[in-house]
């Protein structure tokens, strides 16, 4: 009875050690884009992030370790994705990241958009509305290595943010076989497999109404592992963030990108001839 009274104990004081060092945070994001041939796109998104102290040590690389466990939800006219990430700062300077997420999509027949499309086969064939057919699924692991210069050097206008971010991730549809192309949220014609993507940001901070301004290159490999891996595709941004009021923001991107889809029916993407116009997209993020 005294050993169980005594875990009791320890378990309680734990968990309110714990309680008092976690800190939660959201933010509810609403998208907007008009990409090449003026198609339009729009999402929202909503997200919350629990914080508590994992790892700290003494010093600044050190002293802020911690994990992070946010939730995503988020919703386009065709289609609704949720998922859950853990983010692990080992040193103030790099990210480890495990998540994964599942979704699934249906026609807007005004727009002639369709969240989900099946092929009869391979990469190549034509793809057909799978409305609310299955579930589309995701799992991804990344590291991330960053810097901010403001770290070291004082002043308002001292802060250059560098990051570089890689993931390997796989993606699957429920209702696709092995290597039948399916599509989600005109993403482009896809099979189950391992992708791996890059993405590196330079990013200036300013203690002005426009507070960021940076570029970012971000590069994809479909099916890395099996014989439908796809070349190497590319988009470049530049950036512009603005502080509209207290917990509000716009960010402002415009794309270039190598890549497009070929035709509407087999939607797969493939290289330009040369670089062009991708879309411009502003995005409104309220933080809470």
């Amino acid at each position: 009875m005294k050993k169980t009274l005594s875990l009791l104990l320890v378990l309680l004081a734990v968990t309110l050690t714990l309680s008092a060092a976690v800190t939660g945070s959201g933010n509810a994001k609403l998208t907007a884009a008009v990409g090449n041939g003026f198609s339009v796109d729009a999402k929202a998104d909503v997200s919350y992030t629990l914080k508590m102290p994992m790892l700290e040590g003494d010093g600044p690389l050190f002293s802020d370790n911690n994990l992070k466990v946010k939730a995503h939800v988020g919703v386009s006219p065709i289609a609704v994705t949720g998922s859950i990430d853990a983010v692990l700062t080992p040193i103030a300077i790099a990210e480890i990241s495990l998540g994964g997420g599942a979704g699934t999509g249906w026609d807007l027949p005004l727009l002639k958009l369709d969240g989900l499309r099946l092929g009869s086969g391979a990469i190549g064939t034509t793809l057909k509305s799978d409305h609310l057919g299955g579930v589309y699924y995701f799992g991804r692991a990344g590291l991330a290595l960053q810097f901010d210069t403001g770290a070291i050097f004082s002043g308002d206008w001292s802060s250059v943010l560098v990051r570089a971010y890689h993931e390997l991730n796989y993606q699957g549809y429920s209702n696709a076989e092995a290597a039948q192309a399916w599509e989600y949220e005109t993403g482009g014609a896809a099979v189950n497999g391992f992708n791996c993507k890059g993405e590196y940001t330079l990013a200036y901070q300013m203690p002005l109404r426009v507070n960021l301004v940076g570029a970012q290159f971000e590069w994809y490999i479909n099916n890395v592992f099996d014989s439908a891996r796809s070349p190497f595709f590319y988009d470049v941004s530049v950036l512009a963030n603005i502080d509209i009021i207290d917990h509000l923001s716009l960010l402002v991107v415009g794309q270039v990108s190598n890549y497009e889809k070929k035709d509407k029916d087999s939607r797969v993407l493939v290289l330009r001839d040369e670089i062009d116009f991708k879309r411009v997209a502003v995005i409104a993020t309220y933080s809470f």
